[in-house]
């Protein structure tokens, strides 16, 4: 394994791990958080698959998360009106109320991430894990399309 991706994931080890240790106080784990976000910002309930497709994530990965989620009280499942195949998530007022705290919680995580990092060099920074994105999912696009 090359230095740059031991040293990228450490970073985001470590990252994940600051967010844990903020996150942990109100019963969520860490990449919670994002499920908790898209729904407080979702004009509708969503499918498993509709959640998955909006963070970039596998439908089985989703339905873990949310069942967890579900034991922990912070959202809840329901059958879909009109299609007996999926079931939409929703809040629980638990999870609604997170939305006071959690938004600030990892507020001060990144704070603490790009400490003694300007603007610029923040910018450029985002520019090129934009970059690095955009290269893996074209390369992700060509292999899909040679097999």
């Amino acid at each position: 394994m090359s230095d740059f991706i031991a040293f990228f994931a450490r970073v985001s080890g470590e990252t994940k791990e600051a967010c844990q240790q903020r996150l942990q106080r109100y019963g969520v784990y860490a990449g919670q958080n994002f499920l908790l976000e898209l729904l407080w910002n979702a004009s509708e309930d969503l499918t498993i698959s509709e959640i998955a497709e909006r963070l970039h994530a596998s439908g089985p990965a989703i339905t873990r998360t949310v069942r967890r989620m579900v034991n922990q009280g912070l959202v809840e499942k329901y059958p879909h009106p009109t299609d007996a195949r999926q079931v939409l998530v929703r809040l629980t007022p638990k999870g609604r109320e997170l939305q006071a705290v959690i938004p600030k919680e990892m507020a001060e995580v990144e704070k603490v991430l790009l400490t003694n990092i300007s603007d610029v060099e923040y910018a450029l920074f985002v520019r090129v894990l934009e970059q690095m994105l955009r290269n893996l999912e074209q390369h992700t696009r060509q292999e899909s399309q040679e097999l």
